[in-house]
């Protein structure tokens, strides 16, 4: 078996093959706002499966279909986010834990990933070709995977399943597996069993069991959404109120804040708390001669005993003394999938702060 997506869809100029052998390839996506990689198993004939790892703020997918393929993709988002353009001018927006259903007919245009980072997994199977192998495996497969496809991929808009623990936990597998045994030598048929329990699992549901009606975004709303998050992110020792955004961007309030939150996971006022908390770490690190108070000042918080950023929300603890700059510093934590500044230590941890995709310069 041959790792060759290529044969299946046109991947474009700004994907390139690393690596690759008989069972596994290794692609590299880049963009002038960053790069990501792409590692891609062949489980069987037809069926790939693919973990994601992208660090960027957008790029343009090229991704086109051969001609007559017909596919059926499955796509989990384990951390980030990513908005895709399933629609001239209509955002589709995928979430932390969420399962998309697709077709690829509508995947060529700008994919955005609001936090700047995004590492899910992706199973590709072309149709006909899956189905052949599975029947030959089983002697007969009690799954059609074209009916499959026109049951989750008959609309216009991508079928999204959230909340759903039993699809939860074979998802799971699949990141246990690859941290555990990446060499695919080994992982083959543990990758197939696991194709083979999704595929039996979504014949016994339909779309209505677990989907929600999800709100689709035009690009007006996305533009200024967008603006948004560069106001607020733009000069940090300004302050907004949500009525000066509203007004600003001509957008209600209400729909900016659940259309922000839906982008960026996170309401604007904590995202903007968030943001300069990381940036302030990020400061302290690189200037260390740098007054305390001058970096308090830069972040938006004037209060001369910086109880804006000490005691903000537990972000910071204890007091912050000039002559205790070199013992002190910042951890980052993963709590629940969210990383948080924890406490006060002897050394730095901000690059895990950056990854955590709230934009550190």
């Amino acid at each position: 078996m041959d790792v060759n997506k290529q044969a299946i869809a046109n991947l474009g100029n700004n994907v390139k093959t690393i690596v690759k052998n008989e069972n596994c390839s290794v692609l590299m996506l880049n963009d002038t706002t960053g790069e990501g990689v792409m590692t891609v198993y062949q489980v069987m004939p037809g069926v790939m499966i693919c973990f994601s790892d992208i660090h960027m703020e957008k790029c343009d997918s090229e991704f086109e279909l051969q001609k007559d393929r017909r596919v059926f993709c499955l796509d989990h988002c384990r951390e980030g986010r990513i908005e895709m353009e399933v629609q001239p001018g209509v955002f589709s927006i995928m979430q932390e834990n969420e399962l998309r259903l697709d077709n690829r007919e509508n995947h060529k245009g700008m994919t955005c990933y609001p936090l700047r980072h995004y590492h899910g997994v992706s199973v590709f199977m072309d149709v006909d070709e899956a189905q052949q192998a599975l029947d030959e495996m089983f002697h007969g497969f009690s799954v059609d995977i074209s009916r499959l496809r026109e049951r989750y991929c008959n609309r216009e808009k991508p079928c999204i399943l959230h909340k759903d623990e039993e699809l939860a936990r074979i998802i799971s597998g699949l990141y246990q597996k690859n941290l555990e045994r990446p060499e695919m030598a080994a992982s083959k048929e543990y990758y197939q069993i696991k194709v083979v329990e999704l595929l039996l699992y979504l014949e016994t549901m339909t779309p209505e069991d677990c989907s929600e009606t999800r709100p689709y975004y035009y690009r007006t709303q996305m533009e200024k959404i967008r603006a948004v998050h560069e106001k607020i992110t733009g000069d940090l020792s300004k302050r907004f109120t949500i009525e000066e955004l509203s007004l600003m961007y001509e957008i209600p309030a209400t729909t900016m804040k659940k259309c922000f939150k839906d982008v960026y996971g996170d309401s604007i006022y904590s995202y903007q708390k968030r943001y300069r908390i990381n940036v302030a770490a990020s400061m302290l690190v690189r200037d260390e001669n740098r007054e305390i108070r001058e970096i308090a000042s830069c972040v938006g918080y004037e209060n001369p005993k910086f109880r804006g950023i000490s005691q903000c929300d537990g972000c910071f603890s204890g007091r912050i003394q000039n002559q205790e700059r070199r013992k002190v510093g910042l951890i980052c934590q993963k709590t629940n999938r969210k990383r948080r500044i924890a406490g006060l230590r002897c050394c730095f941890a901000i690059p895990m702060a950056v990854n955590a995709g709230w934009g550190c310069p």
